[in-house]
C-alpha cells in the first residue's frame, strides 16, 4: 500500500481525531521551509500527541483526571487495578518521562530557545514513542489496543486535485431508469456524483461501506438512492475533506 492509499482516512473516534492532528503537525514540521515554522509544527505534535497520550491511558485503565500530575495519577491508577507497575528508569516509559519534561516546558514554564526551535527529529520520537506507551498501556490492562494506534501517516500540506475522472459503473441486471434501481453515490467538493447503480435486491449499506474502503478523494458523505428516492443520507468524518 502506497502512503496515496492510505489517505483520506475516515476518523472513527476524538481519539483517531486528536491523533491524526499530531501526525500533521509531524508532516508540516518536515515540509517547513524555515525554522520558525518548523518549531511551531513540532511544538504542536508534541503538545498534541501527549493529549492522546493521556486520553488513551485514561480509557485503557477507566479512570480520569490523569493528565494534572501525570506520573503519580498513572502509577496510582495501575496500582489501584493490581497491574505491573511501570518502570520509569528504562525503555519506552524512561522516554515517556522525558517527554513529559519537554512538554511541561512548553505548556507550563517560559519555553528556552531551544524548546522553541526543536528539530523534526523530536516530533519523529515524540510519535513513537507515545505510540509504543499506549500499546503498553492497554497489554498492561489487558485489552486490544486501538486500532488508529498504527497509522502513520499524513500527507501534510494539501495539493490542489485536478478535477480527476468520476465514473459510474451499471452492474449487470441494472436499469438506470427503473424506480427500484440502487444507486450508490457521494458528495465531493459539495457536487455528487453516482458511482454505482445496482440492481433492486442489492444491500444499498455493504455497496456504502465497499465505497468507503475504495474511495481515494476526500468525500463528505455518501448516499443511496432507490430510483429517485433517497434512502440513505449519511455525513462522513474523513480527514482531508475541504469544510
Amino acid at each position: 500500500m502506497t502512503d496515496e492509499d492510505k489517505f483520506p482516512k475516515v476518523v472513527s473516534s476524538p481519539h483517531y481525531h486528536i491523533w491524526t492532528d499530531a501526525l500533521h503537525a509531524r508532516a508540516l514540521a518536515h515540509q517547513a521551509q524555515n525554522k520558525w515554522d518548523r518549531g511551531t509544527y513540532v511544538r504542536w505534535a508534541i503538545t498534541t500527541s501527549w493529549t492522546v497520550l493521556e486520553m488513551a491511558c485514561e480509557e485503557a485503565l477507566q479512570t480520569n483526571g490523569i493528565g494534572r500530575r501525570f506520573r503519580e495519577n498513572l502509577d496510582r491508577a495501575v496500582a489501584q487495578l493490581g497491574l505491573v507497575r511501570i518502570d520509569w528508569g528504562s525503555g519506552t516509559w524512561q522516554k515517556i518521562a522525558e517527554l513529559l519534561r519537554i512538554r511541561r516546558e512548553l505548556v507550563h514554564i517560559n519555553p528556552s530557545q531551544a524548546a522553541l526551535f526543536m528539530e523534526t527529529n523530536t516530533a519523529e520520537t515524540a510519535i513513537m514513542t507515545i505510540r509504543d506507551a499506549i500499546k503498553d498501556i492497554y497489554a498492561r490492562a489487558g485489552k486490544i489496543g486501538p486500532p488508529w494506534v498504527e497509522d502513520d501517516y499524513d500527507r501534510g500540506w494539501d495539493k490542489e486535485q485536478g478535477s480527476g475522472a468520476h465514473l459510474t459503473a451499471i452492474h449487470a441486471g441494472a436499469d438506470p431508469d427503473s424506480p427500484d434501481v440502487i444507486k450508490i453515490g457521494y458528495v465531493y467538493k459539495d457536487r455528487e456524483f453516482i458511482s454505482s447503480v445496482c440492481p433492486p435486491d442489492t444491500d444499498p449499506e455493504s455497496k456504502l461501506t465497499d465505497l468507503i474502503q475504495s474511495v481515494r478523494v476526500p468525500i463528505s458523505r455518501v448516499r443511496a438512492y432507490r430510483g429517485q428516492t433517497l434512502i440513505v443520507d449519511r455525513e462522513l468524518p474523513m480527514r482531508g475533506v475541504v469544510a
